[in-house]
């Protein structure tokens, strides 16, 4: 009796070893995000306005901006993704890329950065700047962020699919 249960037991763990791939379907990625866990390494292309994050559970890339404090519609706050004040639900829309100064000619001195994959984000914001500084600094400040600050890990997580 005692060989027979053994034998069920054992014939039944693949089963149990194989249950998180026999859940997904359709060629369907679950992933989850920890903003508790800080990267375990970064790296940047200043050129293409791009940087990268590797993290335990893989590796997140993404893109980052310069705006002005118009295009950011006021806000400040590390991680942030929405304005401020009447924008408090206004999510903040931009291209990668962009330094200089805006339509209306105010400095882009704010830092923004976006995961762009394996899942889209929002904007969040990273950095002001006093000066020019923003288009040379601000893809490094994207990655210093992710490293230290759990409010952009936040961010960018809470923010995917908005």
């Amino acid at each position: 009796m005692k060989k027979i249960i053994f034998t069920v037991l054992i014939c039944m763990a693949p089963i149990f070893a194989n249950a998180t791939d026999m859940c997904a379907r359709d060629n369907v990625m679950v992933l989850a995000f920890d903003p508790q866990i800080a990267p375990t390494g970064v790296g940047t292309n200043v050129p293409e306005w791009s940087w990268w994050a590797q993290f335990p559970y893989g590796r997140i890339a993404g893109e980052a901006t310069c705006l002005s404090a118009a295009e950011g519609l006021g806000q400040t706050s590390v991680g942030a993704y929405y304005g401020k004040g009447e924008y408090s639900s206004t999510f903040i829309t931009a291209e990668s890329g962009l330094s200089g100064v805006d339509a209306n000619g105010a400095k882009r001195t704010y830092c923004w950065c976006k995961m762009t994959h394996p899942a889209v984000s929002r904007w969040i914001f990273a950095q002001p700047y006093n000066n020019d500084d923003c288009p040379i600094s601000c893809v490094g400040n994207c990655t210093n962020r992710l490293l230290y600050y759990p409010s952009a890990r936040t961010g960018l997580f809470e923010s995917i699919g908005l």
